[in-house]
């Protein structure tokens, strides 16, 4: 399964390939698994089981934290060198072989961030990591390693790990403690929030066709739209919608521009409000975590896993992120900025927690993270310490 998965990808691998590829017939294959799924499933059980053992043993001996994570990165670059296909199907395919497969997969993220949590409780000098911090931290090397997967420059891993292994040791330290921080926000006072588009004035056809678009989208999902309901929902005749756009997805698509432009807009605004530049990004990112809670089409649609992955909605959605980390880094003194690895892993952190947090998760059991995200940001940045102090200056303002 690991050989068929990597030569093909799973959505056009066989049963027979499989069965081929191993040497059995399918009669065997059926004697010992479901079906295709079944198989994939405890194939890559296996693997995280033996990735689980490899972190415990890599880690035998060692005292302080710094080593003992150190030993993860050191047995995992061994894995990439030595198991590549394995460490896509954990990493990548895993992602994208169904529902099931990837509830498996989010479970099995959980196990190792646990597991990293335990390095550093369980050196001498153990310091107790937020773990919001160890999600974002394993969440941000996944999505490094995933999108090099995708692009069919896995090869360059290996040369990545020990920068990403310093960009992970700046976030522990005796003085996280995010949680209290997490619980008052800035977002209310960093900016008087405009409202949201679908309440704004409907003062062309173009509105209230965006309008009716992100009510029926907030409400249902972007995969039941359909010209009919959209015309029907806004009350214009085909010609009129006709004219303004060419299909459902580019109605959508105008809609998820202008609902992230307008959040974007709001993050620049809070961020200028900043005393520092390092407390402007804390704002910057308490006023966007704020916007996306309470907007069900940022919340439910623009930033859920909607589109494809080379779609025109998934490539608007990389522009609107794109836009807002220049944003965010534009205001970094030259000389402190970091490379462009270091805030590919501190933003895909933000936007990991912010979409599991904050998107995924019901709007009773949301957490504040306002300060855990800006935190992310900001470390590789400028060091824990003086991360923590920017956001504490912020919220006594």
């Amino acid at each position: 399964m690991v050989k068929a998965t990597a030569a093909q990808g799973y959505g056009t691998v066989k049963i027979k390939d499989v069965a081929s590829l191993a040497g059995v017939s399918t009669r065997s294959f059926y004697e010992l698994f479901d079906g295709k799924e079944d198989c994939f499933l405890r194939t890559h059980e296996l693997l995280v089981r033996r990735a689980a053992r490899g972190i415990i043993v890599a880690q035998a001996g060692e005292h302080g934290w710094r080593e003992r994570l150190s030993l993860v990165f050191d047995a995992f670059a061994r894995a990439l060198e030595n198991e590549t296909d394995a460490v896509c199907l954990v990493t990548v395919d895993a992602y994208e072989a169904g529902p099931v497969a990837l509830e498996q997969a989010r479970r099995a993220q959980s196990t190792i961030e646990a597991m990293i949590a335990e390095t550093f409780v369980r050196a001498p000098d153990g310091i107790l990591v937020p773990p919001l911090l160890v999600e974002g931290m394993v969440a941000a090397i996944a999505c490094v390693i995933r999108t090099r997967f995708v692009a069919g420059r896995d090869q360059e891993l290996p040369g990545l790990l020990d920068e990403l292994r310093e960009w992970a040791m700046c976030y522990p330290g005796k003085q996280v403690e995010l949680a209290e921080l997490d619980s008052r926000s800035v977002a209310t006072r960093s900016v008087s929030n405009r409202p949201l588009s679908s309440e704004g004035a409907l003062d062309s056809d173009r509105a209230v066709i965006l309008a009716a678009v992100a009510k029926l989208a907030a409400a249902d999902g972007y995969d039941t739209l359909t010209i009919p309901r959209i015309r029907r929902g806004a009350g214009v005749s085909r010609r009129i919608f006709d004219s303004h756009f060419d299909s459902v997805e580019d109605c959508f698509i105008a809609v998820l521009e202008q609902r992230g432009g307008e959040a974007i807009e709001q993050a620049g605004r809070a961020q200028i409000a900043g005393r520092t530049w390092a407390g402007g990004i804390y704002r910057a990112i308490a006023v966007l975590a704020d916007r996306v809670a309470n907007d069900p089409i940022l919340a439910g649609v623009c930033l859920a896993d909607t589109f494809p992955t080379d779609s025109r909605g998934s490539r608007c959605r990389k522009r609107l992120a794109g836009a807002l980390t220049d944003q965010l880094i534009e205001s970094v003194p030259v000389e402190q900025r970091p490379s462009n690895l270091v805030i590919e892993a501190s933003i895909n952190a933000v936007w990991e927690l912010l979409h599991k947090h904050v998107v995924r998760a019901s709007r009773q059991h949301r957490p504040q993270v306002a300060a855990t995200l800006a935190y992310l940001a900001l470390a590789p940045l400028i060091g824990s310490y003086a991360a923590m102090a920017s956001i504490c200056k912020e919220l006594e303002a």
